[in-house]
Order: C-alpha cells, then sequence, then structure tokens
C-alpha cells in the first residue's frame, strides 16, 4: 500500500498543504480526534518519504557511498514510518466502526423491547442511531476504494 502512495507523492513540496486540507476535512466531519491525528501522522510521513525521495533523486554521479547509503537509509526509514502509521490509522477505523456498530445493535434491542413505541417511531429513533454506523461505513470503504462505497447505507 505504500508503495503506491509514494508514486503518488515524487513531488512532494505541496505534502504540507495536503496534510493540512486533509485534517481541516477530517474537522468538518464526524471524525473521532485519534483519526485526525493519526491521519496528520500519515500525512508527515507522507512528506518525510517526498522529502527521502527527494534526496535520493538528488544523488548524482559524483555523490559518495556514503551519500547513496545515507538517502537509501532515510528512505527505509520514512518507508518504515509510514507504514506503521497507516496500520495505526486502519486499526482505528476499523475499531471505531465497531464501537459504532456495537453501540447501533444495542439501541435495536432497546428499541425492540419497548414494546409501547410504534413502528414508525422505533425506525425515527433507529435511523438517526444508524447515521454514525453508515458514515465509519463509508470512510473505511472509501479507504480501500470499494467499488460501492457511496452507493449504499
Amino acid at each position: 500500500m505504500a508503495s503506491l502512495s509514494i508514486i503518488s507523492l515524487r513531488p512532494a513540496r505541496g505534502a504540507g498543504a495536503i496534510a493540512a486540507v486533509l485534517i481541516s476535512l477530517g474537522m468538518a466531519g464526524c471524525q473521532p480526534k485519534s483519526e485526525q491525528v493519526l491521519e496528520a501522522a500519515v500525512c508527515g510521513n507522507l512528506e518525510a518519504v517526498g522529502s527521502a525521495l527527494e534526496q535520493v533523486a538528488a544523488l548524482k554521479p559524483s555523490s559518495t557511498v556514503g551519500e547513496a547509503s545515507a538517502a537509501s537509509k532515510a528512505l527505509d526509514s520514512a518507508l518504515n514510518n509510514l507504514n506503521k502509521s497507516e496500520v495505526k490509522l486502519e486499526k482505528v477505523r476499523i475499531n471505531e466502526f465497531r464501537a459504532q456498530l456495537k453501540s447501533f445493535n444495542a439501541e435495536v434491542n432497546r428499541v425492540s423491547r419497548n414494546k409501547k413505541l410504534t413502528l414508525e417511531e422505533a425506525a425515527a429513533d433507529l435511523k438517526s442511531k444508524a447515521a454514525p454506523v453508515i458514515a465509519a461505513r463509508r470512510r473505511i470503504s472509501e479507504q480501500v476504494k470499494c467499488a460501492a462505497a457511496g452507493k449504499t447505507p
């Protein structure tokens, strides 16, 4: 997964701006703060990979073996950090979805036990409780580019 990100960030000069946009978009949505922090870390690590790639691209025939080795180590380290941050972000997103789903299931059980509710009242109550679950599922689907991510709840 990281290698695909690297290719698209070859000229990583705008990575800081991308990070700011992603963070502001995250704040506009219903994203947990921990997810925003991890996205910022991924963006920072993407910027570090871009810088390391620029360091590798700047090597010349007159560069020393030591310079090439340092550039290679910097790239390896940046990629390692990027991989770790992507794994953490994915784990938080999945755990958030599971927590939302658990909460929704508890709400379904609560509503189903209340025999005085009409179907219309129960549906209205559950519809509002389903919104965070749907949003969390969409974020996960969009992250992995699922074909049907925006078509169904």
